[in-house]
């Protein structure tokens, strides 16, 4: 348990895992707040973070384009390094969204699987 949270923070599911967060309510008892909502705000965030990633390498590539009909061969050269230097950093990252995102979605239905099958 993290410092400052406190025994009634989070859930814990018969088996140990963790599933929903503990909220006190104006009236002093605990409601339960579903993780999938939750969760959806950092879904959106990756979503959006990949959207914006696709327009950089939309730019990225008309930049490309634009610096292959350059006549000096360094200059060439020099740009093909860097946007491929820059090719692969854009796939590592959209990679980590995309894992990121799959974790989310995999805590979310675990959760829910759990809800639907409560164990006695």
């Amino acid at each position: 348990m993290a410092a400052n949270e406190g025994p009634n923070d989070l859930a814990n599911s018969q088996d140990g895992t963790r599933c929903d967060i503990l909220q006190p309510a104006r009236t002093g008892r605990a409601t339960m707040l579903d993780l999938g909502e939750v969760l959806d705000p950092f879904r959106k965030q990756v979503i959006d973070i990949k959207d914006a990633l696709a327009r950089a390498r939309y730019l990225y590539d008309g930049l490309d384009l634009i610096l292959e009909n350059v006549e000096d061969p360094k200059i060439r050269g020099a740009s093909q390094e860097v946007f491929a230097c820059a090719s692969e950093r854009i796939d590592a990252i959209d990679a980590m969204l995309d894992e990121f995102y799959r974790q989310l979605s995999s805590a979310d239905r675990t959760l829910e699987s759990h809800k639907a099958n409560p164990r006695t």
